[in-house]
């Protein structure tokens, strides 16, 4: 069984897995419209890049169980097709985690500017989303650095200029 990810799966990789590839799913788009510490990508147009791992033989039930409640929170699973980034290999199918507009805690589109600010002042169990949103955008840079994920490096922007303002303020 494979597992793609696209969000902190990318960059926190807290389970086991035999092999991973970095590539794309087509019919998405990342965008920060889920309104928890699990920010994740919704069906739109365009494709997103991450990175698919293959669990281990035996155990995919097992890790299958820690994602299924790592992802907990609005987000049922799907099966798509992963394109690896290396064109020698074939694309395949793995189970993605989605957030859906039909939890309590989907947000939905909002103008960069506002979403900006709630990742700038929200924090959970999981620490700050200004970690989460630095840490994916360097993970997106270093696996694939022709991707422009306008949205996502948008966002990152922003939020370092309110950072870079607050340092601003606090210097008077």
């Amino acid at each position: 069984m494979w597992v793609f990810g696209y969000g902190s799966l990318i960059w926190k990789v807290d389970f086991p897995y035999q092999d991973k590839l970095v590539g794309y799913i087509t019919g998405y788009s990342r965008r920060f419209w889920q309104g928890s510490t699990d920010h994740r990508g919704v069906p739109g147009k365009g494709c997103v890049w991450g990175v698919a791992y293959r669990l281990p033989v035996g155990k995919e039930e097992e890790v299958k169980a820690y994602l299924d409640f790592r992802e907990k929170g609005g987000y049922r699973t799907t099966t798509v097709v992963f394109y690896p980034k290396d064109p020698i290999t074939k694309p395949f199918s793995v189970l993605l985690y989605i957030g859906t507009c039909d939890n309590p805690n989907y947000l939905g589109p909002a103008p960069l500017e506002d979403i900006a600010e709630q990742i700038f002042n929200a924090a959970g169990p999981s620490g700050r989303n200004t970690e989460y949103l630095f840490e994916l955008a360097n993970s997106i840079r270093n696996l694939v650095p022709e991707d422009a994920d306008e949205h996502l490096f948008s966002l990152e922007k922003l939020v370092k200029d309110r950072l870079e303002g607050k340092r601003n303020i606090n210097c008077l």
